[in-house]
């Protein structure tokens, strides 16, 4: 349950017997509505847990921010923390659709490689870059909520599910398959190292030079994986953006 003292059941006896107004809206413009308070629930989330502290955030407080009622937070967030930690979700499944359009060279971890920045730089063009302000409001939030911490785990094996049902086709199996996991958990922890040696440099920056840094972050680690196992390494080129094809 979210943190809140409003019942689940509190307003399920005012809601109609029959097809509401929102049930006759296309279907197109309903999704659209949907992930637009969806958003707002996010951005209210993040503001008010880093500004105010998680603890203290109620989830009345989140829904009056983004004019919804907190059932409505309830339906799309079961707990307080998975508001916190949606940008998670979001940015596995765009590298997963950038992965996708990746070459196939039989290099998966490239691939991941060059998917990740492909994100990272198509975020920094777009207007406000807001992925990159919440991943920060988030990792600040983490900082001091143990609760955000442990749901984070969870998340960690949640974010990498799209990118192993596309490692999966790419590389003809499923993904369960070993060499999926291998090469989705190598790229995991290199993510989870680079950005850990870059904290308080990635934290203390504007979003837009976040995304310089986080690219130099992930680059010298991807070419230092390749360095200690021994692979000739395919660019040193950090300015460029993306690792240089082999």
């Amino acid at each position: 349950m979210l943190d809140s003292t409003t019942p689940i059941g509190a307003d399920r006896a005012t809601e109609p017997a029959g097809p509401t107004a929102a049930d006759r809206v296309p279907a197109g413009l309903r999704e659209r509505k949907k992930l637009q308070t969806k958003a707002a629930i996010i951005e209210v989330g993040l503001r008010l847990c880093e500004t105010q502290g998680f603890d203290a955030t109620t989830v009345e407080q989140i829904a009056a921010g983004a004019d919804v009622s907190p059932r409505t937070v309830n339906r799309y967030f079961p707990l307080k923390e998975d508001i916190v930690l949606a940008p998670i979700d979001e940015f596995g499944s765009t590298v997963a659709v950038a992965l996708a359009g990746q070459p196939r060279t039989g290099n998966e971890l490239k691939a991941l490689c060059d998917a990740y920045l492909q994100v990272v730089d198509t975020e920094a063009e777009a207007d406000g870059i807001r992925f990159l302000r919440q991943f920060q409001q988030m990792q600040r939030i983490m900082r001091t909520s143990q609760a955000v911490n442990a749901r984070a785990l969870e998340y960690a094996e949640k974010k990498n599910v799209s990118v192993c049902a596309q490692l999966a086709e790419r590389m003809a199996t499923t993904p369960d398959d070993f060499s999926v996991r291998v090469v989705a958990g190598t790229w995991q922890m290199l993510c989870h190292l680079s950005l850990a040696a870059i904290e308080d440099e990635l934290l203390g920056s504007t979003p837009e030079a976040a995304a310089g840094v986080t690219k130099a972050a992930i680059l010298r680690a991807y070419h230092e994986l390749r360095r200690v196992c021994g692979a000739h390494a395919d660019g040193d080129t950090p300015g460029v953006g993306t690792p240089s094809a082999e």
